[in-house]
């Protein structure tokens, strides 16, 4: 069964800790109504450098259905990490999507998973950040039961979150099928840009960046559209490497678009100057790889899986 991890520091031992949503039902033998929870745990890391589950320290609650992606960051405003996880529910007809989730620290150092708002959706990506300047952390979702296609959920500063009234993104991303998203300075000017991936094959759902025009709102921005990789359309990730004219965005790729789907592993690198791509992986078949990013292993400049056991390295 999947699992999705990330990394804080959970117990406030300035040691590195993981969380991990690992998902229990089987869509092949299950059905939406017998369909069971994930288990979220956090792993808790020893002086030694070794992990151990740390069993007390989620104190209530379940996980959701089919997490995603579960990303960091202090939603409650108690200077501690909380974890908010996108969710998309039973991955199989008649998808009835669900609730995302948040893990949210309390005082006794211990967590409570909670519903993270009222909205239900096929959440399969999500990336934190403050998109109305409010000073709190909200999260900007992909949901394609939604035409909007990607949206705000507004924190209330207690790790609460509601979908935003007003349309923040373009007119021209509407009624794609993105799975994935992050915000993050593209274009190094200081300002958080939003980058949309998915399934580039259908309804014209190309790779974009939005660049942020200064304040957050997106609306009247033109996409810049990113090159596509023929019968790899299923995009997963992007990270970013280099400054100037050395800035290369990084694709993680998997197969769609050719009849097949998520049956290889394939990595693009685009120049943001020129938009010139390479494909500086491409093996079929094989494991496909949820997210990269860079690394330095033995004085090497690398990317590298979030997950070791998948055995990507590339050299940057």
């Amino acid at each position: 069964m999947a699992a999705f991890r990330t990394f804080l520091d959970a117990d406030g031992d300035g040691l590195v800790d993981v969380f991990a949503a690992r998902q229990t039902y089987d869509p092949n033998t299950s059905t939406a109504s017998t369909a069971t929870p994930a288990t979220f745990t956090f792993w808790r890391q020893l002086p030694n450098g070794q992990y151990e589950i740390d069993t007390n320290r989620i104190a209530s609650g379940t996980g959701c259905i089919h997490p995603r992606k579960p990303i960091v960051a202090d939603f409650n405003g108690d200077g501690k990490p909380d974890v908010f996880v996108a969710c998309h529910g039973y991955d199989a007809a008649p998808f009835p999507g669900e609730k995302n989730k948040v893990v949210l620290s309390r005082p006794d150092g211990k967590y409570d998973i909670k519903d993270a708002g009222p909205d239900v959706g096929f959440f399969h990506g999500a990336t934190a950040a403050d998109m109305n300047g409010d000073g709190k952390i909200d999260v900007v979702v992909v949901n394609n039961f939604d035409p909007r296609s990607a949206y705000a959920l507004l924190n209330d500063g207690t790790g609460q979150f509601t979908s935003e009234t007003t349309n923040r993104f373009p007119a021209a991303i509407r009624n794609r099928l993105y799975f994935s998203v992050e915000v993050v300075d593209i274009d190094e000017d200081g300002k958080p840009d939003v980058w949309l991936g998915g399934h580039e094959w259908e309804f014209n759902s190309e790779s974009v960046v939005l660049l942020n025009p200064g304040n957050h709102d997106y609306s009247a921005v033109t996409p810049v559209s990113l090159p596509a990789v023929p019968n790899e359309g299923v995009v997963l990730d992007v990270s970013l490497t280099g400054t100037g004219a050395d800035r290369n965005l990084w694709l993680v790729r998997t197969s769609g678009g050719d009849g097949t789907f998520y049956q290889s592993r394939v990595v693009q690198k685009i120049n943001w100057a020129t938009k010139a791509s390479s494909v500086v992986l491409n093996q079929r078949p094989a494991q496909w790889v949820p997210w990269i990013f860079p690394a330095t292993v033995n004085g090497q400049k690398l990317m590298v899986a979030d997950d070791a056991a998948l055995g990507l390295s590339i050299p940057q």
